[in-house]
């Protein structure tokens, strides 16, 4: 029986970058379309408020179409807009950040300030590519399927000498992931993720450390569900290789969260630093501070900072960073939505300014009646994730008043963006 065919125009993306067009007034997701293509398609699934396709050809080609420099583009989910103009991809998630503030928040306001990242490829300073049949790669669009890879456009140079070593290990087919982290300096830090315990590397460790490689990690990990387990292993070089953000160094372990994209990184920060206006006589809590990277900024032009942390490795470094910096700054372990009540009421460190930077998942719900019951004089809020960050403002502008947004591309030619919030008590204007 022959496929039903149709066509359309990709008018929009989704939060993954699919192309949306619509039939009979329903959505339709489609990959690889960008907006102003006029396409033909088939429909692949179908759900009860949309559906989503497959993209046979392109009919009409749109003029913000551009020719992907990468050749596995096509096949490979790494990226979203290798084939979309620059200018473009700025403009559709300035309009996206703009959509969710109004629909989902309800706010009446729009980005004042879009900041682009000074690098577009050989940004990333962190990749995790999978290992299977003895072939590396990163998965395929929409799927678990893997496209094999020798040279990443989104990694340093030096990442991809690493990757084709990698390529000619002997006991590739016992790996399973391959985690590769660059530092300012060219040095690197590479995790071998393992399914049968230990591994000897001699035949590639020579190469390996010709390209720059200070450190090599086993990480043993029986599940899927996250890239690594806690179980590390040291089987060569230095323990941390360092990073440098805004004039402050920081130590990288295997299992660090920094931020994927430096310069793109000092810019953002420099904004959130700008819109949290810190004075020597302030107190300010940095809820979901990872390492401290944005606590040591803020705390080295003189206030007093306070970073919560849930990840208890994230709050040792932190502390470390913070000694090796020669930067008074204090870590606390614990969720953020609990410890901030534990610091306010038993030892009375009640802060004029919050700085917050969740995952994905937004704010916990719990943390954002404690935010409204305790309201401080500047809250700013920086989120990867638009929807969820708008969803979490919908209940806090009940109490805060938000004042600006800036969006920063940290991820380019990918769908994903970050935006940094000011907001301010609404109760100082009658006070």
């Amino acid at each position: 029986m022959a496929e039903n065919k149709f066509s359309g125009e990709i008018i929009d993306f989704d939060f993954k970058g699919l192309g949306m067009t619509k039939l009979n007034g329903s959505p339709v997701f489609l990959n690889g379309g960008v907006i102003g293509d006029e396409v033909e398609y088939i429909i692949t699934k179908k759900k009860k408020s949309f559906a989503k396709g497959e993209i046979l050809k392109i009919l009409k080609k749109s003029k913000d179409r551009v020719e992907s420099p990468c050749p596995y583009f096509k096949d490979c989910g790494g990226c979203d807009f290798l084939n979309y103009s620059d200018d473009k991809e700025l403009k559709w998630k300035e309009a996206d950040v703009n959509k969710n503030l109004n629909k989902l928040a309800g706010l009446d306001l729009e980005v004042e300030e879009v900041i682009d990242s000074p690098d577009k490829t050989h940004y990333r300073n962190n990749m995790q590519f999978q290992v299977s049949d003895g072939k590396i790669g990163l998965f395929a669009k929409n799927s678990k399927e893997i496209v094999p890879i020798k040279t990443c456009i989104m990694q340093k140079d030096s990442a991809n000498q690493v990757l084709k070593i990698m390529w000619n290990y002997k006991k590739l087919k016992d790996l399973k992931r391959i985690g590769i982290r660059t530092n300012y300096k060219g040095d690197i830090l590479l995790i071998l993720v393992s399914k049968r315990g230990r591994l000897e590397i001699k035949d590639v460790l020579s190469d390996l450390i010709d390209a720059g490689v200070k450190s090599i990690y086993l990480n043993y990990n029986k599940e899927d569900k996250t890239h690594y387990s806690r179980e590390f292993e040291k089987i060569y070089g230095d323990d941390t290789i360092e990073e440098k953000l805004l004039g402050i160094n920081y130590k990288i372990s295997p299992e660090s969260f920094f931020q994927i994209n430096g310069p793109a990184t000092e810019k953002l920060y420099k904004k959130a630093i700008d819109y949290l206006e810190p004075k020597d006589d302030d107190k300010i809590y940095d809820l979901y501070c990872g390492v401290g990277s944005i606590s040591l900024s803020v705390a080295k032009s003189g206030p007093e900072v306070i970073g919560i942390e849930i990840v208890e490795s994230a709050v040792d470094d932190a502390r470390e960073n913070a000694e090796k910096n020669n930067i008074p700054a204090r870590f606390v372990h614990g969720p953020a939505e609990e410890t901030i009540e534990k610091l306010w009421e038993e030892e009375k460190i009640a802060p004029n300014k919050i700085i917050v930077d969740p995952p994905r998942k937004g704010l916990d719900e719990k943390l954002v009646n404690f935010l409204k019951e305790n309201p401080v004089e500047r809250l700013v809020y920086i989120s990867c994730n638009p929807a969820t960050q708008a969803r979490d403002l919908k209940s806090l502008k009940e109490v805060y008043k938000v004042e600006k947004i800036s969006v920063v591309n940290l991820f380019p030619n990918t769908a994903h963006v970050e935006a940094a919030i000011l907001m301010t008590y609404c109760g100082l204007d009658k006070e």
